[in-house]
């Protein structure tokens, strides 16, 4: 249950305050203070309480200005809040109005990276620091057990409607919290098993609680994860709550054929960017663009500006520039590329910008009237070979969890041939291990077994699985072959496909029959958790800077690993894991609740575990990213970044993008 404070209880003393600035070009010169404890670097020079009073009139969009003339909207200074969020242009003050086209695969439109993310605070677009967002401003205990968030005086929905604490407390209490909708809140909200207390201060204040220090929180909600927190207006959505509204939700359900409640939620309401979430053209949002009607099964379909958005450009202009974002249907990765290629999309999506199709858009770029912005990457790996060590076949368990069987399919890649031939020359041979450039580059875990080795291979693979038969292929106890299937997702990443088919040919000649299965990216996803997976390919993200801290389970195993279930339910279920497995995940849980020096030691000893139990596998450091955007389109900064827990390249402001005049 969430309790509700008085103001007068609140720690006196905070450890930082951060005020409302986007922190990028003009600011990089103004002051700055660091909070050392998560690493967050905070802009205090503007303020944006002056900034509001300078700007007695605000600059609308024409089609909205239209809207005001004609009595249908109210005027734009009593639709924007009292302190609206400054954003910083890439290039220029922007033109008003046109249509951005861009393709979506058809399995989630709010996939963070190109819609979807406006949390309660954010990345920067260079991804060093947390800055504000829904949030004007906030607080931190010194002991990092509280976190105190200042929302903005005036902020509305866009449906008109004050955006409050009380939705944020809603929120926790009717959706994160509610065992009917999900089985349990986002593990970030948890510090060693204790659920965040959220509880609202006044309208305008909102605290985030618990009993140990979290020092990693402001990191979390900055990322895709944090989304959540400002998706559910308490006066519309406490209509879809079973336990607020029982006779209600029995007639939804009921018009819907439904009896399962979870999953009438997740069809008709959703979280998370769940296509049901932004399906709704009823439901309020925070969001730049909106929708207008049901998008599920259509091909192309439109979002139309949020006149109610909170943020403005430095000439009080209130954002998005855009009128409309458009939506193309492009489920095939070949029918995404030409659609970018002749111009037909203003920027292309991440799987296909890739160093082997980087020949092909430049030398379509005068035709396509686009150009090339470069993409730096927070990634670790272009790949991330995860072993089910748990698997239901135990005797194809005990080889995963065989570290001479994943140091001798490590052995057996010619990383310097794959890096040459599919990724042009990009990168250089690396496994799963935090970036060069963060403070956690650990070289041992970075650098061993990345030589192509064959014989040595051979020799570790002897002795996981040392029978074979007259062809070379290593054999179970039964004398069938032993095989690896790896399901190549190719719409995710185009350039997998012809990557699998090298490493295929890498581990067949050491005895490892490998087996590929191309799948679609909806094939992918639909099969995520799967008990009975085989070794499974992924990218592994967040390696940049502190974000290794935020996600350091990514680089061990599976929240569904039975090991992980020993370790989380003190031996109740799952079963035993080697001993330096339960150490790894004891830090897990440890970096999180502490901070400083205490956080970066417990970070290090997890990385000299994970280097000397090498659980993953992985191929080179991710470089020669790109986008290709179109030329009428701009304001979009260079370098852009993709990522996940930093969710590029959304932090990138499409708010301020525009199409030029002439161009819409």
């Amino acid at each position: 249950r969430v309790h509700i404070r008085a103001p007068e209880k609140f720690p006196k003393k905070s450890r930082a305050r951060h005020k409302n600035e986007e922190g990028d070009f003009r600011m990089k010169n103004l002051l700055r203070r660091s909070v050392a404890f998560v690493g967050v670097i905070s802009c205090s020079a503007l303020s944006t309480a002056a900034f509001a009073q300078s700007c007695t009139t605000h600059g609308e969009s024409p089609m909205l200005a239209d809207m005001v003339s004609s009595g249908n909207l109210p005027p734009v200074n009593d639709r924007l809040p009292a302190e609206p969020l400054l954003v910083e242009v890439a290039e220029r003050i922007g033109d008003y109005g046109g249509t951005m086209v861009d393709t979506t695969g058809g399995n989630r439109l709010a996939e963070f990276r190109h819609f979807g993310y406006e949390p309660l605070v954010r990345w920067s677009i260079d991804g060093s620091e947390v800055i504000p967002n829904v949030a004007k401003s906030w607080d931190v205990s010194d002991d990092a057990t509280m976190y105190t968030f200042h929302l903005r005086k005036g902020m509305k929905w866009s449906d008109g409607e004050d955006f409050t604490a009380d939705d944020i407390v809603f929120w926790w209490e009717n959706v994160e919290t509610n065992t009917d909708i999900q089985s349990k809140p986002r593990g970030f909200f948890k510090v060693d098993g204790e659920a965040a207390t959220v509880a609202k201060v006044d309208d305008y204040t909102v605290t985030f609680s618990w009993s140990k220090p979290h020092g990693l929180f402001l990191e979390n909600m900055a990322s895709p994860y944090g989304v959540r927190v400002v998706q559910f207006a308490e006066h519309y959505h406490s209509q879809y709550i079973k336990g607020l509204n029982p006779d209600g939700v029995a007639e939804l359900m009921a018009n819907d054929s439904s009896t399962d409640y979870t999953q009438w939620w997740t069809a008709n309401v959703g979280s998370y960017g769940k296509q049901s979430e932004y399906n709704n053209p009823d439901r309020p949002f925070v969001q730049p663009w909106i929708p207008r009607e049901s998008f599920l099964g259509k091909e192309r379909f439109t979002f139309e500006r949020n006149p109610y958005y909170f943020k403005v450009d430095a000439e009080c202009n209130q954002l998005p520039y855009i009128d409309h974002r458009e939506w193309v249907l492009a489920a095939d990765t070949e029918i995404q590329l030409a659609k970018s290629l002749t111009g037909e999309v203003d920027i292309s999506r991440v799987n296909i910008s890739t160093p082997a199709n980087r020949s092909v858009f430049f030398d379509n770029m005068e035709q396509g009237d686009f150009r090339l912005v470069n993409a730096d990457s927070a990634d670790m790996n272009v790949a991330n070979f995860q072993f089910p060590e748990n698997h239901p076949d135990e005797f194809r368990a005990s080889v995963y969890q065989n570290k001479d069987f994943r140091v001798g399919l490590s052995l057996a890649i010619d990383r310097e041939e794959l890096i040459d031939v599919i990724f042009l020359g990009q990168g250089v041979p690396y496994q799963v291990a935090p970036s060069p450039r963060s403070p956690f580059y650990h070289e041992q875990l970075a650098r061993q077994y990345t030589e192509f080795d064959p014989d040595t291979a051979s020799a570790h693979l002897d002795k996981a699985l040392p029978e074979k038969d007259a062809d070379g292929f290593r054999l179970r106890p039964n004398g069938d072959r032993f095989t690896v299937v790896i399901a190549v997702n190719k719409d995710f990443k185009s350039d997998w496909v012809d990557m699998m088919e090298l490493i295929k040919g890498y581990w067949d000649s050491v005895g490892v029959e490998t087996v590929l299965e191309v799948v679609s990216d909806a094939t992918s996803v639909s099969r995520r958790g799967a008990p009975d997976n085989d070794i499974e390919l992924w990218v592994a993200e967040n390696g940049a800077g502190r974000l290794p801290l935020v996600k350091p389970d990514e680089m061990l195993g599976d929240d569904d690993l039975d090991w992980f279930k020993y370790h989380e339910t003190g031996g109740a279920e799952g079963t035993q894991p080697p001993a330096e497995y339960l150490r790894m995940y004891d830090l897990i849980n440890l970096i999180p609740s502490v901070t400083g020096a205490q956080q970066d030691a417990a970070m290090n000893e997890y990385l000299d575990l994970l280097a000397a139990y090498f659980g993953r596998i992985g191929i080179a450091t991710p470089a020669g990213n790109y986008r290709a955007v179109s030329n009428r389109l701009r304001n979009v900064p260079e370098p852009l970044m993709e990522g996940w827990m930093y969710p590029g390249i959304s932090p990138a402001n499409f708010s301020t993008f525009f199409i030029e005049a002439d161009k819409q």
